[in-house]
């Protein structure tokens, strides 16, 4: 299994080539789950729990492995909603992103942030600002 890249070497890669990532819709019957970013990009937004994919890890796997590290749940996938492309983030900071998005559950009670995003919660209403992105993940969800 494969582990994060070096910053650097993270950088130099995903300047040249598109990056691959996961972004979790999770739905109950609270609402979708969203976390408020403390980071760069899109720092102050709100937006979908997701990240990397590892080389050498399956879309299950980093799934699982993001729900775990940035809100501390387990999941259980439901499908596949499709993919977006990230390429304001050019703009933003020098990479582009395409992201799959899956629609997921969790009977997790204990729910929380990550130095990535402190703050989340479940919204039946989306809160503003949103990422434009994750909203069209939300979206898909919805229909």
């Amino acid at each position: 299994m494969s582990k994060r890249l070096p910053e650097k070497e993270y950088k130099r890669i995903f300047a040249r080539v598109p990056r691959l990532c996961v972004d979790l819709v999770i739905k109950t019957k609270d609402g979708v789950l969203l976390s408020r970013r403390d980071i760069r990009p899109w720092k102050g937004y709100w937006h979908l729990p997701g990240g990397s994919v590892f080389f050498g890890e399956t879309i299950a796997a980093a799934a699982e492995r993001i729900a775990k590290e940035e809100l501390g749940i387990t999941i259980s996938i439901k499908k596949t909603l499709g993919y977006a492309e990230f390429l304001e983030e050019i703009r933003l900071v020098g990479r582009h992103s395409v992201s799959i998005a899956l629609l997921c559950s969790t009977t997790t009670k204990d729910i929380k942030g990550s130095w990535q995003a402190k703050k989340v919660g479940f919204f039946k209403v989306l809160p503003k600002p949103i990422i434009p992105g994750h909203k069209k993940m939300i979206n898909m969800a919805l229909v």
